[in-house]
């Protein structure tokens, strides 16, 4: 595979096109990828029901451009997600709805999938999952082109390329996954799995406001004025993860990647195209809190080092001020570690396996992580 990234400037969504089309051009052009008569799918981050304006879902205007670059090389579109909490065609439409996608395929013969259904696929290469439930848009496209956006994230500290494609796993599936590797490197491992099982054609990143600190949808938006493009999404995660100064081999995808040889070890082994790495660096990126591993300098038997992770380990917290007890983060909670009592939802920090799926999918941001004292007294030491 090569691991050519092209990186372009763009200053607004208002410019995103013709930034989008120079991206492409850099790695040969959508020509190289869509084909007269190929049925593409593209595959948005739309996470949850949130407005463009809270830089949380790709951009409209952004898959308005990526539609029209296609419908240009003659492909059909159909644009596809599987959001987190439940999958059935009401929660698709609302999705879109909110997330401006009836807006990004005006004017073009672009289609909105509200076909539920899925498929078991067998995946006997994989590492950490054999068997994978992908939604069926994904399984009969010609072509699949993966518009992540740019952010931090709580569960796995960086979201992109990789970790868009698990919203190609339907529903209450995620959940399982999530309850069945609560441990994040096996998590990543499997998300690296889907990634060679979906195999994205193109991937186009939405870097032009991105997200920092406790993201996927919590975090504060952060303008960054990118585009990103490859048809590595190894790559390409590796060199945006440099972007926003995190170095990419503490990124479990990145490095479970770059362990089964899909890329190189460091960034000059990339070939970089248009805008290098280092012209584009965006200073002090907010880490979400969860990802400074305090364990990682201490050396301990792995019993007491299991007690300590669970004692200085960042967790959930409900803030009742905001909350409006609709129980979404009841009924995404794949331990179900998480009930309504009196109307109000509690955590039951003995189940809680820390995916932070509570506070991803929850529609006000009302669920907050905390670090224990001794945990921020311990970084501010070390750093």
């Amino acid at each position: 595979m090569e691991h050519a990234v092209s990186i372009v400037k763009c200053t607004g969504y208002d410019k995103c096109r013709e930034a989008i089309d120079k991206a492409l051009s850099l790695i040969g052009g959508i020509e190289r990828f869509v084909k007269p008569g190929s049925r593409v799918v593209i595959k948005p981050n739309l996470v949850s029901k949130k407005r463009p304006e809270n830089a949380v879902t790709t951009n409209p205007d952004f898959v308005h451009a990526v539609i029209c670059a296609v419908e240009r090389a003659g492909g059909t579109v159909t644009i596809a997600e599987s959001p987190g909490g439940s999958y059935n065609e009401a929660r698709l439409r609302a999705i879109y709805a909110a997330c401006g996608m009836d807006k990004a395929i005006e004017g073009t013969n672009a289609v909105l999938n509200t076909d539920t259904s899925f498929t078991e696929v067998e995946h006997l290469t994989g590492k950490t999952v054999k068997k994978l439930p992908i939604i069926d848009p994904i399984l009969n496209a010609d072509v699949i082109i993966n518009l992540p956006k740019l952010k931090t994230h709580a569960m796995t500290s960086y979201s992109g390329a990789v970790k868009n494609l698990f919203g190609t796993i339907p529903g209450t599936y995620k959940a399982e996954l999530h309850f069945r590797l609560d441990d994040k490197a096996a998590f990543c491992s499997m998300l690296t799995d889907l990634c060679e099982r979906v195999k994205p054609t193109l991937n186009i990143m939405d870097a032009i406001i991105g997200m920092e600190g406790n993201g996927p949808t919590s975090g504060e938006d952060r303008y960054m004025g990118l585009v990103m493009a490859s048809a590595d999404p190894y790559a390409l995660d590796m060199a945006a993860c440099a972007i926003i100064g995190y170095d990419p081999m503490e990124i479990d995808m990145v490095r479970e990647a770059h362990e089964r040889g899909y890329i190189p070890a460091t960034l000059a082994e990339l070939d970089i195209r248009g805008e290098s790495i280092e012209s584009v660096m965006i200073p002090d990126v907010v880490k979400p809190e969860t990802h400074f591993n305090l364990l990682k300098l201490i050396d301990l038997p792995p019993k007491l080092n299991a007690l300590l992770v669970d004692k200085l380990s960042a967790k959930p917290k409900i803030n009742y001020r905001e909350c409006i007890a609709c129980g979404e983060c009841a009924r995404c909670c794949p331990p179900e570690a998480i009930s309504m009592e009196s109307g109000r939802p509690v955590i039951d920090k003995a189940k809680c396996i820390r995916c932070f799926c509570c506070q991803e999918l929850c529609p006000k941001s009302a669920v907050k992580i905390k670090r224990p004292l001794l945990n921020r007294i311990m970084i501010k030491i070390i750093r």
